[in-house]
């Protein structure tokens, strides 16, 4: 035997070894390509679910300043009751009306005229002060609840 069969044999491994190389070359591509595929995705939904979170922010963001004035409407109502007590009107002790307490008792507008507030409209929200006939009978101008003796 002669050595060109070696050289043969080299060269055919040789090539072998390229085209393994290129197969493996082409193999950890696709890999990539499926990995970077994979990535993508991921990325997409975890941007939807960042835009879910942002919009909730958002509009959490929006609802404070609601709920601050409502906060403070509430507060304004509690403490305009807190000015007044519950009281009877007339002898029969069957109408009852809101009166507004002394002047020593009130922390602001102590110099308030003293009066009476309608109790349904006055428990409804609504401020709505007697008219009274001067006789000890009040009705309210509103909701003409009244009574008194």
């Amino acid at each position: 035997m002669d050595g060109s069969w070696i050289g043969g044999v080299a060269s055919s491994l040789t090539v072998l070894k390229e085209l393994g190389g290129l197969l493996l070359h082409e193999r950890d591509r696709q890999k990539a390509a499926t990995i970077h595929i994979e990535f993508t995705e991921k990325l997409i939904e975890a941007q939807a679910q960042l835009l879910q979170v942002l919009g909730a922010v958002a509009e959490q963001q929006r609802q404070v300043p609601v709920l601050e004035q409502r906060i403070r409407e509430l507060e304004a109502g509690r403490a305009e009751k807190e000015r007044y007590e519950l009281a009877v009107l007339g002898v029969g002790g069957e109408f009852f009306a809101y009166r507004l307490r002394r002047a020593g008792e009130l922390l602001e507008r102590a110099d308030e005229v003293p009066h009476f507030v309608c109790q349904p409209c006055f428990e409804a929200g609504n401020k709505v002060v007697l008219c009274g006939n001067g006789s000890g009978y009040w009705r309210c101008p509103v909701c003409r609840h009244g009574g008194g003796s």
